[in-house]
């Protein structure tokens, strides 16, 4: 193919379908407690969990680094291909002006096409999987981007969470919403908005009703399920990921489901007891 795809490890993609289908992944910076790691190559979301609630403070997350960045699109032009690189949603981190920087500083910029994924975790690398079924069968930009944007604005990220402390603290959740989820003593449903923030989508009273209504919210939204590959990601409850696939799969003709980890740097922001369902629906607009 002459395109490969270049994403960062927020994207959350397994290593082995990321490795299959030949897509890059851009080591992001995690620092916990004063020491900086890579995301999947020297902390890993196993004992990034374990060891959460023992952290003096919250950790803090960073672009990626530029001179991996730059080496990763300089090896696909190198090898004498263009690069199509999705990134974490500019509404939640600075990876996309990076990326555009960085773009500028290599050798064939015109051949390097950035894209903002306004998404966060398998949600955007479920973008960078169904772009890769695109390469199989377009070999011009002209063609190949429409596609990708019409996935990108149909893509829906619903997901519920423990406690909206880390949110907030992080500064991806405003202060009110997560007073009034504390103060109800409620579970948030929350969805990624047109312009690639967090927003409260729903609210229900227990773990139970919010994985229930995860559901509904995606059998009422998804559109030609039997096309459709679903994504769920999960910080530290896979069971309950596994039981949402099967219910998933028992009620709508899905293609398939992939779960994954929620990294370290999603992981950082929503902390541990995280649950994600990713589809297709109507357009953004």
């Amino acid at each position: 193919m002459p395109f490969q795809i270049v994403v960062d490890s927020a994207s959350d993609m397994p290593r082995d379908l990321a490795e299959k289908l030949g897509i890059v992944v851009v080591p992001m910076p995690v620092n916990i407690d004063g020491v900086t790691y890579a995301e999947g190559i020297d902390i890993f979301p196993d004992k990034f969990y374990a060891n959460f609630k023992d952290y003096k403070e919250l950790p803090k997350t960073s672009q990626p680094n530029l001179n991996l960045l730059k080496d990763a699109y300089e090896k696909v032009l190198a090898e004498g291909k263009e690069v199509i690189a999705i990134h974490l949603s500019s509404g939640l981190s600075s990876t996309c002006q990076t990326a555009v920087m960085v773009r500028e500083m290599c050798s064939a910029s015109e051949k390097i096409h950035i894209i903002d994924s306004l998404g966060a975790s398998l949600g955007f690398g479920l973008q960078a999987i169904l772009a890769s079924e695109i390469l199989k069968h377009t070999d011009t930009w002209q063609e190949i981007e429409p596609q990708i944007m019409e996935i990108k604005n149909k893509m829906r990220y619903i997901f519920t969470i423990d406690t909206l402390e880390y949110l907030v603290k992080g500064g991806r959740l405003s202060k009110t919403a997560g007073f009034v989820a504390g103060l109800l003593d409620v579970k948030p449903i929350l969805h990624m908005n047109t312009e690639g923030k967090i927003d409260v989508f729903n609210k229900v009273r227990s773990r139970k009703a919010a994985i229930r209504k995860l559901i509904e919210i995606m059998k009422n939204e998804i559109v030609e399920a039997e096309k459709q590959v679903i994504g769920i990601s999960h910080s530290a409850c896979l069971e309950e990921a596994k039981a949402l696939a099967e219910e998933i799969k028992n009620t709508l003709p899905v293609k398939d489901v992939i779960i994954s980890d929620i990294g370290c740097v999603v992981g950082s922001h929503v902390g541990p007891g995280t649950l994600a369902l990713y589809y297709q629906s109507v357009p953004k607009m």
